[in-house]
């Protein structure tokens, strides 16, 4: 084993996707006040029990001394889903504009939901918990009316019918708001368990609606003639809170077990409407026969590239009676002429000028997404983005975690006064009169902190190594930068035992992984892999290795100093993995040698997922971006 001769240019120029702006940082003064909010769950302890809910939460915008400000909850719900108490609920903004709080509707107090303020509403979803679910929230508003809901709108939706996750629908249609009240007959197109997952198209004849001045209303959509109760998919009087300017709106009924969203349809291009980061929540039940599904929530971030086409995303999975994990992916995202996108198993709807996204499944994969576009931040002087702290190899958003080795790269500006790299080994920690410093409060309650070893720095981006001592226990880490002793405000992102990314050629995370045939030479389009032949991956954020090494010195030759054994799949199929492990001689580099299965298809380029595990074999993190060419 060598080191690779193109390692330098796998970092050099990444290009983060989180853009410039200019808004002051996010804090819990950004959601002061009333917001109306709908959420849809499952509680699955101690067996899976649909919850619906309504109301207002309010927020006091402050800030006590532990970080924290407070909130009240009213409104009603379905059977079973009652309000905990109100003083133990509390509430978080990070600067990224991630935001956490009490998950209301557990009458225990003892779970979290996680998400981000986006430009006009807040959505959510709770992780690491036995609620699987979706919670958006939309600011109330003073002078809301029917005649703001004017156009083509696109809703999606999602309901357990009677609470039985097996009776599952969801829809996808558009519907003509006239601004006066009246929709005339909307065509709904979805499907439900009761047709095992075959597309349906119903029609409800004369659905109207309202809105009030404060941004309460009603959506009434008749149930279609004709059509057993249990096969309707979409039907009955339903609460409806439309956002201020009238570019969404959520939904439900009093007393169903659903969740209606509502976006106006874009009259630009499709193009450019869907680029930058979202925060994003979801809901979805696969069911899989007549007597089982797999419910889970998820929330995250997606990266829009509106030029390319292509959606660079992290997910936090909350899966139903399994432990969270991190899903990270690219993947095409290129809106139709309508501003519409269809994947294998979900659709989605880009509209209110591109500040909202909605989703809804296919098949048996029943969903219901929502996209809400994050503000943009900047800062003044030795500024690091809040949102810029991303894995140097995939450049995945800023939720996924950050384990202890991995390459990361932070973005900003005035992070340097000059453009410089390392130039041996080991990678220094003060590099152009810059530094990186990690800190943290231990399991004691004590402050901990340590420098971070420094690959390059320039004014607007710094590559550096995470210590193997950072703590990978799920935990906020927070990352400041010093540039001649002036010091950055700090970013806090969260850590994680693991959190692979394939290096990629050009650099960026898009397209085919930086690999190598056991010769060293590039594998390529011109050079692709063949079945049977043993690759060499380079990657960054396995985590912990054996034996231990400092990070930023040169990995040894003799032992391998290895990193646990991750599942590989290649185009779907899983492969041997003959190494995983620090590539010898180059510092903070991991490398996997992976033999290529039968099987793959070949003549083109294929999808690599990389699966790591904790020491009890629970899934960890999952990625799959880059992409590898296989030959015939």
């Amino acid at each position: 084993m060598q080191r690779p001769r193109f390692f330098p240019v796998l970092l050099a120029g990444m290009v983060l996707l989180a853009g410039p702006a200019a808004a002051q940082l996010p804090s819990n003064a950004s959601v002061q006040g009333s917001y109306y909010f709908r959420y849809l769950g499952v509680n699955t302890v101690p067996s899976d029990a649909a919850l619906a809910f309504q109301g207002t939460i309010v927020f006091d915008g402050k800030t006590g001394s532990n970080g924290f400000g407070t909130f009240t909850v009213t409104g009603q719900g379905t059977t079973g889903a009652a309000l905990g108490p109100a003083a133990n609920n509390v509430y978080k903004v990070l600067p990224s504009g991630l935001i956490d709080f009490t998950n209301p509707l557990d009458a225990s107090n003892l779970t979290t939901l996680f998400g981000g303020v986006g430009s006009g509403a807040i959505a959510l979803s709770s992780t690491d918990t036995g609620y699987c679910d979706l919670f958006i929230g939309v600011p109330v508003s003073t002078s809301n009316s029917s005649a703001n809901l004017n156009g083509k709108y696109y809703l999606a939706s999602m309901e357990f019918l009677g609470g039985s996750l097996l009776a599952s629908r969801d829809t996808f249609f558009t519907a003509a708001f006239d601004g006066k009240g009246g929709l005339g007959n909307v065509t709904i197109n979805g499907t439900a368990g009761s047709f095992n997952g075959a597309p349906q198209s119903q029609t409800s004849t004369g659905a109207t609606y309202t809105v009030t001045a404060n941004g309460i209303g009603t959506l009434s959509l008749p149930a279609p003639s004709g059509v057993a109760a249990n096969s309707v998919l979409l039907s009955g009087n339903k609460v409806m809170y439309v956002s201020p300017d009238g570019s969404f709106f959520i939904a439900g009924g009093m007393a169903s077990y659903d969740f209606v969203i509502g976006v106006k349809a874009l009259t630009g291009s499709p193009a450019t409407a869907a680029n930058g980061l979202y925060f994003t929540a979801d809901l979805y039940n696969h069911i899989t026969s007549s007597t089982a599904f797999s419910v889970y929530g998820a929330d995250g971030t997606a990266n829009e590239i509106g030029s390319l086409g292509i959606e660079i995303a992290h997910q936090r999975i909350n899966p139903d009676f399994e432990l969270s994990y991190d899903q990270s992916y690219g993947a095409a995202f290129k809106p139709a002429a309508d501003g519409t996108v269809t994947n294998p198993n979900s659709q989605y709807a880009v509209g209110a000028g591109g500040n909202v996204i909605i989703g809804s499944g296919l098949s048996n994969n029943y969903q219901l997404a929502f996209y809400i576009k994050s503000p943009t931040l900047s800062g003044a002087g030795v500024f690091l983005h809040p949102q810029a702290v991303v894995n140097a190899a995939s450049s995945v958003p800023f939720t996924a975690s950050v384990a202890p080795g991995e390459f990361v790269s932070l973005g900003g500006t005035g992070l340097a006064s000059q453009t410089t790299q390392a130039s041996s080994l080991p990678f220094p920690t003060t590099l152009g009169g810059v530094q990186v410093s990690i800190s943290w409060v231990d399991i004691n309650g004590l402050p901990q902190s340590v420098q971070a070893p420094l690959y390059y720095v320039s004014p607007t981006l710094i590559d550096a190594l995470v210590p193997y001592s950072v703590p990978s226990d799920e935990s906020l880490i927070a990352f400041q930068v010093t540039n001649n002793q002036v010091a950055s405000n700090t970013t806090r992102v969260y850590s994680g035992l693991s959190s692979p990314g394939i290096f990629t050629v050009p650099s960026g995370g898009i397209g085919n992984g930086a690999i190598q045939h056991a010769d060293y030479s590039l594998v390529s389009t011109a050079s692709p892999a063949k079945v049977g032949e043993t690759v060499l991956i380079y990657l960054t954020g396995l985590g912990a290795v054996t034996p231990q090494v400092t990070a930023g010195t040169a990995a040894p030759a003799s032992p391998l100093s290895q990193a646990p054994v991750p599942n590989v799949f290649i185009g779907g199929v899983q492969a041997t993995v003959v190494f995983s492990g620090l590539t010898p001689g180059a510092a903070g580099l991991y490398q996997l040698n992976v033999t290529i299965p039968a099987g793959v298809t070949t003549g083109g380029s294929v999808p690599i997922e990389i699966d790591t595990f904790d020491s009890s074999k629970n899934l960890q993190s999952l990625n799959t971006e880059a992409t590898i060419p296989i030959g015939k």
